[in-house]
């Protein structure tokens, strides 16, 4: 059984693709020009795609597979073991990118750019973490 952690993060993760969802709402335009709505987007992909990590490291260690070597092996291992699809493995490793982007402000990333990253990824991440979901559901796991 998962510790009770996973399941908060699960649903840390709905509430910040919710969140995700009312701030790509705005449009581009007024997205780009309000800071707030621009650190808003930042921080709630992070928590969306560290969410997305979370679980599927959980999912790892439960399952008993190898020991991910860094957040794109989590990745690797999911679609290794036919959790999540070859496309989605593609978008996995694209979402971590991203997330190490934001965290470690490698580059600054434009407000219009992001807003096409965040429009981009809210489907794109709730289908990994659906993925994961059913994985876990179908084999009796509860989170």
């Amino acid at each position: 059984m998962p510790t009770p952690g996973v399941k908060a993060r699960i649903d840390r993760f709905w509430r910040a693709v919710r969140r995700l969802e009312a701030i790509s709402s705005a449009g581009e335009e007024r997205f780009a020009s309000d800071e707030n709505l621009v650190d808003a987007g930042e921080r709630n992909l992070q928590v969306a795609i560290e969410a997305v990590i979370d679980v599927g490291e959980a999912l790892i260690a439960y399952m008993g597979w190898r020991t991910p070597k860094s957040y794109r092996d989590v990745g690797t291992i999911l679609f290794e073991n036919g959790v999540i699809s070859g496309a989605l493995y593609e978008q996995f490793k694209r979402a971590v990118n991203i997330r190490n982007i934001l965290v470690h402000n490698y580059v600054y990333i434009m407000p219009k750019d992001l807003y096409a990253t965040i429009k981009d990824l809210i489907g794109t991440l709730t289908e990994i973490m659906n993925s994961i979901i059913s994985y876990m559901a179908e084999r009796g796991i509860d989170p």
